[in-house]
Parts: C-alpha cells; structure tokens; sequence
C-alpha cells in the first residue's frame, strides 16, 4: 500500500537520555547507547531534501546534546541541504550561563537558526527548573525570542506558579500541584501511546476489548504530517512506537509491506489481531485506554515471547516498559 509522501517530521538521532521519563513516547534511556550513523544521517537529509511537499525538519532523540559532536556535526549538514530545521532539548546541560552561552553560540555558528525547549513536570527529578530557565534566558538571547519554541510552556508556568526550585520527585510534586492541575496539564500535554500506557494507566477511563472491534489503524500509518526516521532507518508514523511499516526508504518507494501479519491486522482490524494473539497465549486485560494501548500491550508480548516481526522494531523498545 502506498503512502503519502511526508510534509513533516524529525530523526531521532538517539534513543539515549539522561532521563527515563513515565511517559516517554520511544521509552528512551540512558542504557540505550546507540547512535545515528552520520553517512545514514546525511542519506536521509538527501532523500527528504528531494520531497517537494517535506517543508520542516526537527533533529531529537533521547535527548541530542548527549553526544554534542555528533549533533554539531547533523546541524552542518542539515543546514548545508538547506532543510528547515530546529533541535529539540530537554535542557539538562544548561548548568549555567556560560556553559548555556558557549553550547548555544556553537551550535548557531554550526547553522542552527530555531531551538525548542521542552520540560514538563517529569523532568523534575533529574533536570532542575533553574537549568530549563538558563535555557530559555541564553536561547532568547543568541536565537531571538521568535525562533525559541517549547514544548510545552504551560508546564513550566505550572511549577513557577507553585513555587518549586531545583530538582523534585514526581510524587512530592504532583502533592504541590494537585491532581486535578494535573490532569489539565495532561489533556494538553501527553500523546496517549508509549511508555505511557503502563506507567500512567490508571490516571485514565479503561475500555473493554470489544470496544475496538472494527477499530484500524490506516489513519496513523498514512499520516504525513508528522513523521520520523530513528537511527535504525525506520520508518515511524503517528508517534507508532516499536511498530513500523519498514525502513524509511524502502516505505517511501514501495509502500506498507501488508504482507507482514500485525501491519496486515492493524489496517484492517484490531480487534482480530487480539484474537489471533489469544490463540497463542496472550491474555486480554479488564480494560485499555485506547486502541493504541491494546495494540502495544499485544505487541509486548509477542517480543516477550521470542515471536520475531519486521514490523517490530526497534526490538529495545520494549525493554523496561
């Protein structure tokens, strides 16, 4: 089955981060070592540079400054193919404002003109509310206030309102904040698939099985707006973690490989990929969140279970979850 070509997206440079957030999309870690090849960086730069409709471009991970380098070294090139682009951080690096200034000034120097700064009460525990603040303060400053974006700024109006400095578990904080801040805060924060459908779930209405009967997920794997190649070369559609449709180059000229039995279930019917799942063993749980929630717990134990998919990728993806 073709697909559209894509108008948006990011490489994901690294699954590797200094934190393991509850609710990570990608169930990015620190033991994740791997990173992106820069001749296959600069391979898909070619490829998205030649797609007419690709108009915006995020480099991301894990978390990039991790391996500065490496970063510095995709910021060249993305800049010499003339892509428009920004990076994307969590900002655990700006310890303070000299060491925010010079990362910054070097990496502009390098042909970054747009940066966006995440933070969000998961963060808490491991980067300091100061750091995210030397963050902004230095981004404004060498980027301008326009090309400095955040995702999401809301949380951290959340904590300033509260008051909370420096690092903080994320219990001690949700008793600060209060639950029902909280939940506002999720509703426009989280994306409900990932890491999060585990650690998060009962914060969350649980549907029987049967409500997803019929239920498919074409929408999500032809979806071009927003789209991302990690550092293996999948393909990743809607945020799909541990599922994709094939390498990216490959889905491009040739489509969803339907010949492959979960991405044949998923564009069809989720509902029968549950019941061929049972005939093997798997066992339904009392509710899900959402399709996405049914479909990555199947998954989990298919890769448990030693069953071997293309479509299952990466396989470390689900370690930890």
């Amino acid at each position: 089955m073709k697909i559209p070509l894509p108008y948006s997206g990011g490489i994901i440079l690294s699954y590797q981060c200094n934190l393991s957030c509850i609710h990570c999309l990608y169930n990015c870690r620190k033991n994740w070592m791997e990173w992106i090849d820069i001749d296959k960086f600069e391979k898909c730069l070619k490829i998205l540079k030649n797609i007419s409709s690709f108009v915006s471009l995020h480099l991301t991970g894990g978390e990039p400054f991790i391996n500065f380098p490496l970063l510095l070294e995709a910021v060249k090139l993305t800049k010499k193919y003339e892509i428009p682009f920004f990076v994307e951080t969590n900002c655990y690096w700006a310890k303070n404002e000299e060491v925010a200034e010079e990362k910054l000034k070097k990496i502009k120097e390098g042909g970054l003109n747009s940066i966006m700064l995440s933070y969000s009460v998961f963060y808490l525990n491991k980067v300091p509310v100061e750091n995210f603040e030397i963050a902004m303060k230095k981004s404004f400053e060498i980027f301008g206030m326009e090309n400095v974006s955040f995702y999401t700024i809301d949380a951290y109006r959340i904590i300033k309102e509260k008051g909370i400095r420096g690092t903080m578990n994320f219990e001690d904080c949700l008793k600060i904040i209060g639950q029902e801040k909280f939940i506002n805060f999720l509703k426009n924060y989280i994306v409900p698939k990932g890491k999060f459908l585990y650690t998060l779930e009962n914060w969350f209405v649980k549907f029987k099985a049967e409500k997803f009967k019929g239920a498919n997920c074409i929408g999500e794997f032809l979806n071009p707006y927003h789209i991302h190649i990690d550092l293996y070369g999948n393909y990743i559609t809607s945020f799909c973690s541990g599922i994709t449709p094939g390498k990216f180059e490959e889905v491009l000229k040739n489509g969803i490989n339907t010949g492959d039995k979960i991405l044949n279930f998923l564009m069809t019917d989720i509902y029968d990929l549950l019941l061929w799942a049972e005939s093997y063993g798997y066992k339904r749980k009392d509710g899900y969140i959402n399709k996405c929630h049914l479909c990555l717990d199947i998954r989990k134990f298919l890769i448990e279970n030693k069953f071997k998919f293309d479509s299952l990728k990466p396989e470390e993806f689900y370690n930890y979850l």
